[in-house]
């Protein structure tokens, strides 16, 4: 992986979609986190998968207001929650909706049984854990925890985030990659998996189309100098990674997978696993560049450039206001993809210029 193609002419808004193959509910179900873990058990984070889920776990998740068990310590989320705790400690866990006619009508669902299942793998996993369900995991609600991150080490931390994410809610829901009509029934899965403090500057997305790696991005909008040093070697890693172990455990010929070197081993470990659609955030690539590649072309590890503040452009421009983070990052990615582009096309051109000089 050596050759980067920048030569790219810009679609219209929306147009990128198209050049998508379909995705299907098999390439879809392939990448859920259960239909992967055990292949690559050795080469990701120890997790436990309770699947599948009794309907009034899942009724509860989708339920309106956070109600949450009253025996466990007070989490980490402090007075974001406290006017949602439930004081009641038996085995009914209570939440109330309106009716047709305004009035308020209770709903109890009992899901002692998940709840053990739960504690049971936090202890097993050592105590802290972060937890998602089969496709997505609750990054939108880590703002409710003091650290901002998705640690937890009990119980009610970990509901207090399932229930206050909208990115669970899509994934329960279905309909987050294609239709509900294509997607049909399925089992749902929730999986906890042991903490580990991972360095965001060593996490990289990685694209593979036709069973072949085609490019490799930095995943935090953030110029690491260290890393420039680094490149060969963390491609050389993954490109391992992929040929001896990811290659022949994912079944669907194009998806994405997620990668964390660790900076003391080098060791490359899989963190996730994604469908081939136009939701996924391809970094600093566009979607098009990676489409638009002809066979046998790869476009490298690419980094974000020193020449752009990324910590001012995407997060303290928009904090005041709260911007929307995913509008503010699609802003920031493509003005990276189009000064790399830039870029390359001056370099380019003082080649051709030195070449005609001699």
């Amino acid at each position: 992986m050596s050759t980067e193609n920048t030569s790219t002419t810009k679609l219209e808004d929306g147009d990128v979609s198209a050049l998508f193959p379909k995705l299907t509910r098999k390439d879809v179900l392939s990448c859920a986190f259960s239909s992967w873990y055990d292949k690559l058990r050795h080469v990701t984070f120890k997790s436990v998968i309770l699947k599948p889920l009794d309907p009034s776990f899942i009724e509860y998740l989708l339920s309106d207001g956070i109600i949450l068990p009253g025996d466990d310590e007070i989490p980490k989320f402090g007075n974001k929650i406290e006017d949602d705790l439930s004081e009641d400690d038996g085995s009914d866990w209570s939440d109330y909706d309106d009716d047709d006619s305004g009035e308020k009508t209770k709903m109890s669902v009992n899901i002692d049984s998940i709840a053990a299942e739960i504690r049971q793998a936090i202890s097993s996993l050592g105590g802290r854990v972060f937890p998602r369900m089969g496709w997505s995991a609750p990054t939108d609600a880590s703002w409710m925890s003091s650290d901002k991150t998705l640690q937890c080490r009990n119980l009610t931390e970990v509901l207090t985030l399932l229930k206050s994410s909208d990115k669970i809610t899509e994934d329960i829901d279905g309909g987050s990659y294609i239709s509900k009509d294509e997607m049909g029934s399925w089992e749902h899965e929730l999986v906890l998996r042991q903490w580990c403090n991972l360095y965001p500057s060593m996490e990289f997305r990685c694209f593979v189309r036709e069973h072949e790696l085609i490019a490799i991005s930095q995943i935090e909008m953030q110029h690491y100098e260290f890393l420039e040093g680094m490149k060969d070697d963390i491609e050389d890693k993954i490109s391992e990674l992929f040929d001896r172990h990811v290659r022949e455990a994912i079944d669907p010929e194009n998806y994405c997978f997620d990668v964390y070197i660790t900076q003391e081993s080098g060791r490359a470990y899989v963190i996730d696993v994604k469908p081939w659609s136009a939701k996924i955030d391809s970094c600093l690539y566009l979607w098009q560049e990676i489409l638009e590649l002809k066979d046998e072309e790869t476009l490298g590890l690419r980094l974000f450039p020193s020449s752009i503040d990324g910590m001012r452009h995407y997060s303290n421009k928009y904090a005041a206001n709260q911007f929307p983070k995913d509008i503010a990052r699609e802003g920031l990615q493509t003005s990276i993809v189009e000064f790399i582009q830039k870029m390359a096309i001056q370099q380019a051109n003082e080649d051709e210029a030195q070449s005609d000089e001699s």
